[in-house]
């Protein structure tokens, strides 16, 4: 086998008939940076120490956004913080971004409530297998991503109102719905019965 070409490294390529010169490490590093030696610099977002830096995000994070971090953080006197360099240590921290208010704008958290809200059966059939999420007033139309504006409806039902073979228009429609779906059901039932 032949040796690496690199000064010092005492590692062999690859395989014994080759065209490579370089050791499998040194060959990653020279497809990842360009070159074979460690990479000098940091990222260009770590511009601040980590142990105070880091200790201080992990204490706030829960009721500040990046930006009052960062804002904190510059009253402190790490001049060079801003609301990306906060961002970026406060994922490599392992830190989730829905925390503080932003986590009712997340879709599954919203989901979560109108289902804790509404039950967890269809509101149209009472089938409780699977259920799914359906916007009442469309968001293409102006509604709004909130619990208000959620039902919980089973997938054969979701796909009849996304269909258009029912029409829903609030949640006061729901009551003659459920009785067009039972209508509808029994109709079924005595087509194969």
């Amino acid at each position: 086998m032949a040796k690496c070409m690199i000064k010092g490294c005492n590692k062999f390529t690859r395989f014994k008939k080759t065209k490579e010169r370089y050791c499998t490490m040194h060959m990653a590093r020279i497809k990842r940076h360009g070159h074979s030696g460690l990479q000098k610099n940091f990222h260009k977002l770590e511009k601040l120490p980590h142990p105070g830096v880091d200790d201080f995000i992990r204490r706030n994070c829960k009721k500040l956004l990046d930006e009052e971090i960062a804002r904190e953080l510059i009253k402190k006197g790490f001049k060079k913080a801003n609301q990306w360099v906060v961002r970026y240590r406060r994922r490599k921290l392992g830190i989730k971004k829905y925390l503080y208010g932003e986590v009712k704008k997340h879709k599954a958290w919203i989901r979560t409530q109108a289902i804790k809200k509404y039950g967890n059966k269809c509101e149209l059939c009472g089938f409780n297998l699977i259920v799914e999420s359906h916007h009442i007033l469309p968001k293409n139309k102006g509604g709004l991503h909130e619990i208000d504006n959620l039902m919980v409806l089973c997938s054969n039902c979701h796909a009849l109102i996304t269909r258009k073979y029912l029409s829903l228009k609030s949640r006061k429609d729901i009551p003659s719905l459920q009785r067009k779906i039972v209508k509808l059901y029994k109709s079924s039932y005595s087509y194969f019965g």
